[in-house]
């Protein structure tokens, strides 16, 4: 009971402290498979990190993007990654879409 009152004291004294707490950079992970949704939105494909689950229930992250063409250079950054076994990095931004969490930006690493 005491840390819940100290969590909800920490949102109102800091309000901005749960917007910087919920997304969190993601650093040298393995693509385990990469899939394009079947849904009439085109911006949207999700990865699977096997070894990275997070608090939304699995170990799959769903790419949104707000063009055609942003999301075509992120799910080739994903397939190159996958198909050449680097390691990627990317942002959670801390919501969940079903069982996925979603992402923003996406980068190959060594």
């Amino acid at each position: 009971m005491k840390q819940l009152i100290k969590y909800i004291w920490l949102l109102l004294v800091f309000p901005g402290f749960n917007a910087v707490a919920a997304g969190a950079d993601v650093h040298s992970q393995t693509v385990g498979y990469v899939y394009q949704i079947d849904s009439s939105d085109s911006t949207n494909f999700d990865v699977n990190i096997p070894s990275r689950a997070h608090s939304c229930g699995s170990t799959l992250y769903r790419s949104s993007s707000p063009s055609d063409t942003v999301a075509n250079r992120k799910f080739t950054l994903i397939l190159t990654a996958f198909t050449t076994d680097k390691k990627i990095s990317f942002r959670e931004t801390g919501e969940c879409e079903g069982n996925r969490m979603k992402i923003s930006w996406i980068r190959i690493t060594n």
